[in-house]
């Protein structure tokens, strides 16, 4: 007795420390492309056991546990069976296990076959019995049992082995499903198809003959001429993988059996294909998101390879913002800058040059001469070149710490300098970058949603020098180094690079910013790179957005001269971003207090600007969502958690509401669930 009461509390404790029944990690989660399309084969689907079809749990039942709806999670009968034929035999062979046991080891314990493990189910059995009830139990039990191939759940198995929803399974392939429980390896579909069958066999023919509708000959025939659905997957969408899996960690996603969307376009990243020596990305300018990436996961966004000219817009906006234009007339002679003495790609000098001719054609001396009269001296530009890059921009890479970083000796991934042109379309404004735009838990309740925001604006720089940056761009598409790139309608502006170990193309339109990075000795962007972007430029055109890069006030100047809060009609009437200054001031304010000023200047202007007035209604559904109703969303938009509860009444039913959502986010939101604790406190 003192044995039994010892296992018995320490069994109770393991449990009550355990997860739930519902929150088991199969560590498996299902990823979507942004259409919705998976990317790779289902692991784990969860279905309600409302949705599953009765006679698979008919099926299952008579199968696994005939009894299971009169005993208490452990049957006395089997279990006695059981042990007669294990002493019988000298080892356990059998194992007696009810349905709510085999949930019980799934969930919590191993496969291996010991007594204490086996006294180990039968006393969480016997918990689980008086925790849950019969029906909670099934359902968690058909989502999670394994059913082979890395595949937990009936779910899944359906999706994976017939391409089947599990609503529309056929009886005959219920059957295979539940004979593959008892030996998922030994009766593996894809191993060993006939042995599969066979086991469905074995299942249909130890069912009454009035069980089913169809005769069971008729049922063994489609059995036997069963064919299962191919398991295919392109290998090339591991690597989109692996970065959804390293943002994951980002966001704090822990476990598994989540259903995780993403910002990926399938047909973008279908229609092209790229050699082995090549990576390149594609990025949303307005909102960050991630829409594509080619080659490998660490190539294009950890690698660091040197920029070539490349780099140039960047130094190229300085120096106009510093008083340069573009019919500026730079020196392109012979120079010595120390004992470094460089030359023109095609070894020809031609006397002086405009700063536009210097871009367009990426001719190197005048380049070099204008980056170092950035500032009072060489060393000064380089310094004043390097933080812009590295300080204000948010370039992150190597940095040489002379005059070479003006032919792009900086060393950097495609992923760090396709979020820096961002700041050309943009006028200055680099958003957060994301790949995971929304994620579901086990029961398809939305529980993560990613909305854009500002990662940087650049301060102090005119919209005519970005205005005029892109021009010059454009130039260098239409009649440059990248014409190859060019592509009919499609607004494409960009800039080639060439170092000696790898060729860049940076583009961009008004609403996606691209570039390609092509490794190698003897290269030459406009053969190596180019080539590579223009095929990446027409997918844009048939399946991305294709805006145009328009010349519009900087919000910065818009902020100065009006604010939409206190002139709205004024605000818009000149043509203000209203979306971008929503966007820029809405951390401003208190969560109550931004509310309240967007609705005022909203009963302003709907009736002069009803399209203006759609937008913003679009945008407060997207941005301005209370906490109590979506408190996920709150959190993931930035607003002061803090403040927000301050402001607010509380009561019995806020106290009991905030318990509920502490409860739902302090997995994934722990430090804001901290806040909800102290103020509960």
């Amino acid at each position: 007795m003192v044995i039994f009461l010892a296992l018995f509390f320490y069994v109770y404790d393991y449990y009550n420390d355990s997860t739930s029944i519902f929150l088991v990690d199969p560590k498996y989660n299902t990823y979507l492309f942004d259409n919705g399309e998976q990317i790779l084969s289902t692991k784990y689907k969860y279905v309600k056991l409302d949705e599953m079809p009765p006679e698979l749990i008919y099926f299952l039942l008579w199968t696994e546990d005939r009894e299971f709806y009169e005993h208490n999670g452990i049957n006395v009968k089997s279990l006695t069976r059981a042990a007669l034929t294990n002493i019988k035999n000298f080892s356990i062979v059998q194992g007696g296990s009810t349905l709510t046991q085999q949930l019980a080891k799934t969930v919590y314990l191993t496969n291996e076959r010991t007594i204490k493990r086996k006294i180990m189910d039968i006393m969480l059995a016997f918990f689980l019995e008086r925790s849950y009830t019969k029906e909670e139990i099934l359902e968690a039990y058909m989502n999670s049992i394994y059913l082979g191939n890395d595949i937990s759940g009936f779910g899944a198995a359906a999706e994976r082995y017939y391409g089947k929803e599990l609503q529309n399974l056929s009886y005959e392939e219920m059957l295979v499903l539940i004979g593959i429980i008892n030996g998922p390896e030994v009766y593996n579909p894809y191993k060993y198809p006939e042995r599969a069958k066979n086991q469905g066999m074995i299942v249909l023919n130890s069912l009454p003959n009035n069980f089913v509708i169809e005769e069971k000959e008729v049922i063994k025939e489609k059995i036997e001429k069963m064919v299962f659905y191919p398991q295919t997957y392109d290998e090339r969408y591991l690597n989109l993988i692996y970065r959804i899996k390293a943002e994951e960690e980002d966001i704090g996603l822990k476990g598994g059996g989540y259903t995780i969307k993403t910002t990926f376009n399938k047909n973008l990243f279908d229609t092209v294909t790229v050699d082995s020596s090549t990576s390149a990305i594609v990025i949303n300018n307005k909102t960050g998101e991630i829409l594509s990436f080619w080659g490998g996961e660490y190539d294009v966004f950890y690698s660091q390879q040197q920029v070539g000219s490349a780099i140039k817009p960047f130094y190229y906006l300085l120096a106009l913002e510093n008083g340069y234009d573009k019919d500026t007339t730079l020196p392109d002679q012979p120079m010595k800058f120390g004992d470094w003495a460089p030359e023109n790609f095609d070894k020809t000098y031609r006397g002086t040059v405009t700063l536009e001719e210097a871009l367009v054609d990426s001719i190197n001396i005048p380049s070099i001469y204008l980056a170092s009269h950035i500032d009072i001296s060489p060393q000064r530009s380089i310094e004043t070149i390097k933080n812009f890059l590295s300080n204000v921009v948010g370039v992150q890479g190597k940095y040489p710490n002379d005059l070479t970083l003006a032919l792009g000796t900086l060393e950097t991934s495609p992923y760090e300098f396709t979020k820096a042109y961002s700041i050309f379309p943009n006028y200055g404004i680099i958003p957060s970058s994301y790949i995971i735009s929304e994620v579901y838990d086990k029961k398809g309740n939305l529980i993560y949603k990613r909305y854009p925001n500002v990662e940087r604006k650049i301060e102090g720089f005119s919209n005519d020098s970005y205005a005029t940056m892109n021009t010059l761009m454009r130039k260098v598409v239409l009649e440059g180094t990248g014409q190859r790139a060019n592509v009919l309608d499609l607004d494409l502006h960009g800039k080639t690079g060439t170092s000696d170990l790898s060729a860049w193309f940076m583009g961009y339109t008004g609403s996606e910013v691209l570039s390609t990075m092509v490794k190698g000795e003897d290269l030459l962007s406009s053969y190596n790179a180019v080539p590579w972007a223009r095929e990446i430029a027409t997918s844009l055109l048939y399946y991305g957005q294709s805006e145009e890069v328009y010349v519009y006030l900087s919000l910065e100047s818009i902020q100065e001269s009006i604010s939409f809060f206190e002139s709205p009609i004024d605000f818009v009437s000149t043509g203000g971003n209203i979306v971008g200054y929503l966007n820029s001031v809405k951390l401003d304010y208190p969560f109550k207090e931004l509310e309240k000023k967007i609705n005022e200047a909203l009963r302003e202007i709907q009736y002069l600007y009803p399209d203006v007035a759609k937008e913003i209604e679009q945008w407060k559904k997207e941005n301005l969502t209370d906490f109590f109703q979506e408190p996920f969303s709150f959190i993931q938009n930035g607003y002061d958690l803090e403040s927000y509860l301050n402001g607010i009444n509380i009561d019995k039913d806020v106290q009991a509401q905030l318990r509920e959502i502490y409860n739902q986010i302090k997995y994934i939101y722990p430090d804001q669930a901290e806040v909800i604790k102290k103020f509960l406190q």
